[in-house]
């Protein structure tokens, strides 16, 4: 998957979920102070434990699209189940009826479309879920009904998650294994600007470049009309100011030179912590999905390289630093 759709992807995930933990979180409060509700609350505990939760939920709604990698991901889904596990056990441990938190913590890794996220994320909520309960379970070995109960809704949670993943496989089965999704986003804008060139260039090799100027670019448009006189025709993918160029007749060092000229012309407006990955074809990919895929691949490995800029080629990784920046200006 490319690399700014893919954290755009996540980024869209898991602030919806956040967005509903949100109104989950004042719902369960108003449920907990019901007469209504039977097991006993620990409130000064369970305060502590939902403003940390709301606290979550409100920090990742602010932050930007390309913090989303799998990793920061993963951290917050294992965050979540921690302290909904905690808030079950301070409002009734087995009795509690706020276990009904997990249910969006098990379905939304899925749309993720990445196993590894998925199986950590729910692996981290039937873990909590299971340790929270088991001082009651432990309690409750002559009477049957609480570890009966435990056990059940572990089964539940646990086939919850394979409704989940089977419903995200296929999603991600049909665009290809980590697929490129083309959307309104420009995706699909620049799917079509790659088959075009491939259909038109037989024979040739054709280079994408994938270019997030990170943060505080001075003047987007400006930005983009001085890539498309220096480089080739930037397309915007709507994940922040992600953009992509296509190349034709291209090799390794033509495409790292392009890379910089358009990582040198965001800097030069003021751009920080600038990130390029680029592919060729037919090296790195048989078709044009393929190509992007590859191409997204480098920019997601660009994120991992500690360095006020780097550009990543598929099939070899190639820092930027600044000094090079400077070069390539």
């Amino acid at each position: 998957m490319n690399g700014g759709t893919s954290r755009g992807r996540n980024a869209r995930v898991l602030k919806g979920l956040s967005l509903l933990y949100l109104g989950l979180v004042v719902a369960a409060l108003l449920l907990v102070h019901g007469e209504s509700y039977r097991p006993p609350v620990s409130y000064v505990p369970l305060y502590l434990i939902f403003s940390v939760i709301f606290t979550e939920a409100v920090a990742l709604l602010l932050l930007p699209t390309r913090q989303f990698g799998e990793g920061f991901c993963a951290v917050f889904y294992v965050l979540y189940a921690v302290f909904l596990a905690a808030a079950a056990f301070f409002t009734g441990g087995v009795s509690s009826e706020l276990y009904v938190l997990f249910f969006p913590l098990i379905l939304a890794p899925a749309l993720h479309g990445s196993r590894r996220v998925g199986l950590l994320a729910q692996g981290a909520a039937l873990v909590s879920y299971f340790l929270a309960m088991l001082p009651d379970t432990l309690e409750g070995v002559e009477n049957t009904d609480r570890p009966a109960l435990v056990f059940f809704r572990l089964a539940a949670f646990l086939l919850m998650g394979v409704f989940a993943f089977a419903a995200g496989g296929r999603s991600v089965a049909a665009g290809g294994e980590e697929g490129y999704a083309p959307d309104e986003d420009g995706s699909e804008l620049l799917l079509g600007r790659v088959s075009g060139e491939l259909e038109a260039r037989r024979g040739v090799q054709v280079g994408v470049i994938l270019v997030d100027p990170g943060r505080r670019v001075e003047d987007l448009n400006l930005l983009m009309q001085r890539v498309r006189a220096r480089i080739g025709e930037p397309i915007m993918l709507g994940e922040g100011a992600v953009f992509g160029v296509v190349l034709g007749g291209v090799d390794d060092q033509t495409l790292e030179s392009a890379a910089r000229r358009a990582l040198a012309t965001a800097s030069s407006l003021g751009a920080e912590e600038t990130r390029a990955g680029g592919a060729i074809y037919p090296r790195d990919a048989r078709s044009a999905n393929d190509l992007l895929v590859a191409a997204g691949r480098a920019l997601e490995a660009a994120f991992e390289i500690e360095s006020p800029s780097a550009i990543v080629l598929a099939g070899r990784g190639i820092p930027g630093t600044g000094s090079s920046m400077g070069a390539a200006r």
